[in-house]
């Protein structure tokens, strides 16, 4: 439950600590003196959307806080457990801080924490309901979310299931529908594709062969001086045709006389060596002279299969690449490419495959989904009607109409419309078009009443519940309030007297103003200041008779008996 509830610096409050207790606690106090205040500051504490309006003038900041004990309840143990949070000896606090630029700090047990998942908790803790919830009642879409939510965790489940399925079967839907929106496309792109990749593959390219063929190119073209050039040279070195001596033969002699004097002296040994040597090279320039020589007869032909070949690389780089490395690259990127589009005609089956299984598994779901709603709704119907009659509307007729829509859908089936009659042998219409201001606050009171027992939420907060409501009525919201303080605590601004005086806990809310601001205050009433403010309430706000302080007390004395 809300234990405490500290504000500072919001708005007309500068500094304000409320504690709260358990059952029925009230809030009263004259128009304007902050009662709706207190409301906005527990809706933004709670994590509602706040402007920096509500920022105290003169100052930088305001500071929320809220301190629940959770009283072994298990509403907020998911989400505190999955973001690491733990409540501290069963108190949890959540603070906000609303800086006067509109920024806001959120802190969960002195944890910063996001604000989906401080959101989260708070909505959680605490469940809103104000005359902008009555007015809920005329939104006839709304109407199917409370009766689902009678209906109980099953049939909370399966509608939960349904709308999954249904959010899987648009996506499925509209991923087929671009793919056959752009089947045209794809058919123009994958010719283009399989052009290319053919006519790389034709070409038979290999890394590096273009510098290879550059290189037998310039062979080829210089062929026949090539072949004299190594022919003259070979012959001076070898063959000695045409020529003198030739080398190899000279160099041959030279060192057979070094071997003679070293044989006669030594003193030329290193010499003969390196002569050897010599001679060893000059062979095996002369071997290569004759390969070149050989391989360098002109061929006309092959030197055209060469310029052919250089010229088609030429053509595919200045569509593919630069280099024949990355006209490969290229290949590879546009293979993939055609298979992904290729693969694409069997995601359209798969895609229609799919739809097919979710459109029987939301039917399923829906037929599911209508027998507990048709259960639910007979349920809803007896007890908003029992409850409606400890509200002092006892010959009304509430009725569920459950409509048929077409699906698939979000929602299911049908389509829930609430009915409703307040009087004997008119049959019930539309809620919307027939309910009065005071019949919408009852019947709110009757729902929640009913879901407050199935849900898990602790505290329950009533903003002018009494709006539109006189008299008995009165007094059987204030019964009825009081009944669920019994398991859940229940915080009510009201102007009511009727309703206040079956409070376990009166609050009294007052202005107050020093130094040039006017402050909130808070005070919790004694029995003494309590009776004085009942009398208060019942003169409307004038001097308090002593026939007040008597009607005061006959409320209080109902209220107990």
């Amino acid at each position: 439950m809300l234990q405490r509830l500290v504000v500072q610096n919001f708005a007309l409050i500068d500094d304000l600590e409320i504690e709260f207790g358990p059952g029925l606690n009230v809030l009263t106090g004259e128009t304007g003196t902050g009662k709706s205040l207190l409301i906005d500051a527990l809706q933004v504490v709670l994590g509602r959307r706040a402007s920096a309006g509500y920022v105290r003038t003169g100052v930088a900041r305001a500071y929320l806080e809220a301190v629940f004990d959770l009283q072994g309840r298990e509403t907020v143990a998911a989400p505190l457990a999955a973001a690491g949070i733990e409540p501290d000896e069963g108190l949890l606090i959540l603070n906000r801080e609303l800086g006067a630029n509109g920024k806001s700090l959120y802190r969960i047990n002195s944890r910063t924490v996001p604000v989906s998942l401080y959101r989260e908790i708070g909505q959680r803790l605490v469940d809103f309901h104000g005359q902008g919830e009555q007015q809920l009642l005329l939104r006839e879409a709304r109407h199917g979310e409370l009766l689902d939510q009678s209906g109980g965790p099953e049939l909370q489940e399966a509608v939960r299931l349904l709308t999954q399925t249904f959010r899987e079967l648009a996506a499925a839907r509209k991923a087929l529908a671009d793919c056959q929106a752009t089947a045209m496309e794809r058919a123009r792109r994958l010719d283009v594709l399989r052009f290319q990749v053919e006519e790389i593959d034709r070409a038979g390219l290999e890394p590096g062969e273009e510098e290879r063929l550059r290189k037998e190119r310039d062979f080829l073209a210089h062929a026949e001086s090539i072949a004299r050039l190594a022919d003259e040279s070979y012959q001076v070195l070898y063959g000695g045709e045409d020529y003198a001596e030739a080398a190899v033969a000279q160099i041959g002699r030279a060192l057979k006389n070094l071997h003679e004097l070293n044989r006669l002296s030594g003193a030329l040994r290193e010499s003969a060596e390196t002569l050897e040597a010599v001679l060893s090279q000059v062979q095996e320039v002369a071997r290569e002279l004759a390969a070149v020589r050989e391989r360098a007869a002109f061929d006309p032909q092959r030197l055209d299969a060469v310029e052919a070949r250089l010229a088609l690389i030429e053509n595919l780089k200045r569509k593919y690449g630069v280099t024949v490395e990355e006209i490969l690259a290229f290949r590879e990127e546009a293979a993939a490419e055609r298979d992904r589009l290729l693969g694409s005609e069997a995601e359209v089956e798969g895609l229609q495959d799919r739809i097919a299984s979710l459109c029987k598994e939301w039917e399923g779901l829906a037929a599911r989904i209508s027998a507990l709603r048709e259960q639910a709704a007979r349920e809803l119907e007896r007890r908003v009607t029992r409850e409606l009659k400890t509200l002092e509307l006892g010959s009304v007729q509430f009725r569920v109409d459950l409509r048929p829509l077409e699906g698939p859908n979000a929602r299911g089936g049908e389509e829930a419309v609430f009915l409703f009659s307040a009087n004997p042998g008119e049959p019930p219409r539309p809620l919307a078009r027939v309910a009065s201001g005071g019949e919408l606050s009852r019947i709110m009171l009757a729902l929640k009443t009913i879901l407050a027992a199935l849900d898990e939420t602790p505290t329950l907060i009533f903003d002018e519940v009494d709006a539109g409501i006189g008299g008995r009525a009165l007094q059987a919201v204030g019964e009825k309030l009081l009944a669920i303080g019994r398991y859940r605590q229940v915080v009510c601004v009201t102007h009511a007297a009727r309703i206040a005086a079956y409070a376990d806990r009166h609050l009294r809310i007052a202005k107050a103003a020093s130094d040039g601001q006017t402050r909130t205050l808070i005070a919790v009433l004694d029995a003494d200041d309590r009776l004085e403010e009942l009398a208060r309430m019942l003169s409307g706000g004038r001097r308090i008779t002593e026939t007040a302080r008597k009607h005061a007390r006959e409320l209080l004395a109902m209220a107990k008996a």
